[in-house]
């Protein structure tokens, strides 16, 4: 009977309960549910809260949120008190773009959005919560001032005479049977003209082996006179002078060297021999004149060859063959004690030198120099005319015109390493020879002279003089890189304006000509 009593109970109250429902108007919710109110929350930035970043790439932040949004007209967005403009991309964006102030090196900055700042594009009565990132830029480099930089001004901006007195014809005791290359002969003007245009440096680069006979391996009287006539009248002129050795990689047989121990103590017997005669020849020669130990000295296959395989046998012989040289202009004494004597590494290029395998010299003066070339990529500077060939170079070049991973940043990240390297730890860095060879077309010739600029005024922010290659071609396509004509020194291809511009970029001061100026007016 209890049981009963209370299954009456419980009927009733469902009854009540049933009634108030629709009382309060129960059936109209089933009908129309209540809409899930939207809210608006931040996903991620583009910055990371503590981060450290380059001023001048950090121009914008990007801020994602969880649903569409807009920026609210009253939104007071600031960056260290200073107002920035912000924007959402498109209509369903859920991405707020904001852009920054122009950004000072080695500083701390906040960005503060306000709450009520981005707001909901369907109901701009919701809005996202407040929000604050704090981040710092790098400082500024500082400049570095020491020997090696000291060294960049006075070599400043140079010019090979290339392709005179490098010419070779591959045997001892035979010259070339076409004479020099360059099919000139050059005279005190051409030093005068050089040195009134705005070189303060001339390359004479110089093949022995073709004048020496057998061991002891003497040099020509008459050919060693010639070559020291240029390098009187290029001291007349008021130039540096970097004499070196160049094209002798015939008897330099560095593959076999490597892997003989006769053939090397052979090889470094006439380099020892042949670098006392010269360094006799100019030994009371004044700080204006450099010498410079090899060329590019590699087995052929330009840093592709055995190299790679022999367990670094050929990088420790030219380490060996650099030592070689130094030792031997040292011990002719008077101003050799201390001349700078510029070293190569493997192919002459700044890969290898970079590379821990490639080692300085031990020297008594402690005055040496690294030498390195800088052609990249060859594809545009030395052969665009081969079935790989390109026609143009940098940010603006267009799809497949030219060689990916190779444009400007790759110049600043050879160029960075490089001072970061030697330069800051006082060793001099110069390029012994840059180029880009006369392109058959007037928009190819447009990359061609941005390419050159360009890498003039990366030379200049590292502190790296260099020297123009110059053969005395006229005309374009492979091997033409003709500037001034080897006998006067007068201009050719009209070339005038482009060797000004190279040598503005290689030595001016100016704070506002920047790379970044220079970029922005690629074509």
């Amino acid at each position: 009977m209890k049981r009963l009593n209370t299954i009456a109970a419980l009927a009733m109250m469902i009854i009540g309960l049933t009634t108030g429902l629709a009382a309060c108007g129960g059936d109209d919710d089933e009908d129309d549910p209540v809409t899930p109110k939207v809210t608006i929350s931040l996903r991620s930035c583009s910055i990371t809260e503590g981060a450290e970043y380059n001023a001048p790439d950090l121009t914008e932040v990007t801020l994602s949120y969880n649903n569409v949004v807009a920026v609210s007209p009253s939104a007071n967005i600031t960056l260290n008190g200073t107002k920035c403009a912000a924007q959402s991309a498109t209509t369903t964006a859920m991405n707020v773009i904001v852009t920054l102030p122009a950004l000072e090196e080695g500083k701390s900055y906040t960005l503060d959005i306000p709450a009520g700042s981005i707001v909901s594009k369907t109901d701009a009565t919701v809005s996202a919560p407040a929000y604050k990132v704090s981040f710092t830029t790098k400082a500024a480099p500082q400049p570095i001032d020491n020997d090696a930089t000291a060294l960049t001004k006075k070599l400043g901006w140079g010019w090979n005479l290339g392709n005179h007195f490098d010419t070779s014809s591959g045997e001892d005791g035979k010259p070339n049977q076409y004479g020099y290359w360059d099919n000139a002969t050059p005279t005190q003007t051409l030093y005068t003209n050089l040195k009134k245009a705005g070189a303060s440096t001339v390359r004479i680069c110089v093949t022995w082996g073709n004048y020496q006979t057998a061991d002891p391996w003497t040099i020509d009287a008459n050919y060693m006179a010639e070559v020291k006539q240029n390098v009187d009248w290029a001291e007349q002129a008021g130039l540096n002078v970097i004499l070196n050795m160049h094209h002798d990689e015939y008897w330099q047989d560095i593959k076999s060297a490597a892997s003989n121990n006769i053939i090397n103590d052979q090889v470094k017997d006439r380099i020892a021999k042949t670098w006392t005669q010269i360094a006799e020849a100019f030994k009371d020669k004044g700080d204006f004149l450099f010498f410079e130990s090899f060329n590019e000295v590699q087995d052929g296959q330009w840093g592709w060859g055995a190299n790679r395989t022999d367990g670094g046998k050929q990088y420790n012989t030219l380490n060996e063959w650099n030592q070689t040289a130094v030792d031997a202009i040292r011990a002719t004494g008077g101003n050799n004690a201390t001349r700078w004597i510029g070293v190569p590494g493997y192919a002459s290029s700044p890969t290898f030198v970079l590379q821990s395998s490639f080692k300085l010299p031990d020297d008594p003066a402690n005055h040496i120099m690294v030498s390195v070339h800088f052609y990249d990529p060859s594809n545009f500077t030395l052969t665009p005319e081969n079935t790989d060939g390109k026609t143009e170079w940098g940010h603006t070049a267009a799809a497949g015109k030219y060689v990916e991973g190779s444009n400007e940043d790759h110049v600043v990240e050879t160029f960075q390493k490089l001072q970061e390297k030697f330069i800051a730890n006082n060793i001099p860095v110069y390029i012994g020879e840059y180029g880009c060879v006369m392109q058959k077309t007037d928009r190819s010739n447009l990359f061609r002279n941005y390419y050159l600029e360009y890498v003039c005024r990366a030379a200049h922010t590292y502190n790296l003089p260099l020297c123009i290659w110059d053969n005395n071609s006229t005309g374009g396509g492979n091997e033409h890189h003709g500037y001034f004509n080897h006998k006067d020194g007068t201009y050719l291809n009209n070339l005038e304006s482009l060797v000004k511009t190279m040598i503005k970029a290689a030595t001016s001061d100016d704070t506002s000509y920047t790379l970044e100026s220079i970029y922005n007016k690629a074509p």
